[in-house]
């Protein structure tokens, strides 16, 4: 996108003004240039959103994703394509959309990241590895919400804090 001398002026007064700093031509542009990019990025970001929601009103329980590669809101394994489901929640692998559908996690799980532990996190925030945590939901003093894969192995874990009070 080509940006005018007019537009170019324009900013670096605005500049000048917020800053009480001059700026060059080059940086003047090169800045603009930064911004119509980053706005560029919300649009299409924006736009994608609206087309997905435009989507689940003709499919209400949700489609797979077929333009490019996602992260799981809950196990943040990357998914694409059939491996995938979006819905009213967002982009979730097969696994943790089985649970979710299932009720083995909630749905706020999906929107509320604050909301839980994931395994790793047990080890990085509270120095419980995972093989110590294993045990101590097997023996009943962490609670764990267990997904499982299509083959009926365990996927990922989900520690909910209100379940957990003994980890805040």
């Amino acid at each position: 996108m080509e940006i005018s001398k007019e537009a170019i002026e324009k900013y670096k007064k605005i500049y000048e003004k917020n800053t009480g700093k001059k700026i060059s031509d080059k940086e003047a542009y090169e800045s603009a240039s930064n911004l119509l990019g980053f706005f560029k990025v919300l649009h299409d970001c924006a736009y994608k959103d609206f087309l997905r929601k435009e989507e689940l009103k003709k499919h209400p329980k949700g489609f797979h994703l077929n333009d490019g590669v996602y992260s799981c809101l809950v196990c943040s394994n990357h998914i694409t394509e059939k491996e995938s489901w979006y819905d009213e929640l967002g982009p979730k692998c097969l696994n943790c959309q089985r649970a979710i559908d299932k009720k083995v996690i909630p749905k706020y799980v999906c929107k509320n990241r604050d909301s839980w532990y994931a395994m790793w996190q047990l080890d990085d925030k509270f120095g419980i590895k995972h093989q110590t945590a294993r045990k101590m939901t097997r023996e009943g003093d962490l609670k764990a919400r267990i997904i499982k894969d299509k083959a009926g192995r365990d996927y990922f874990y989900v520690f909910l804090i209100r379940e957990n009070e003994k980890l805040s």
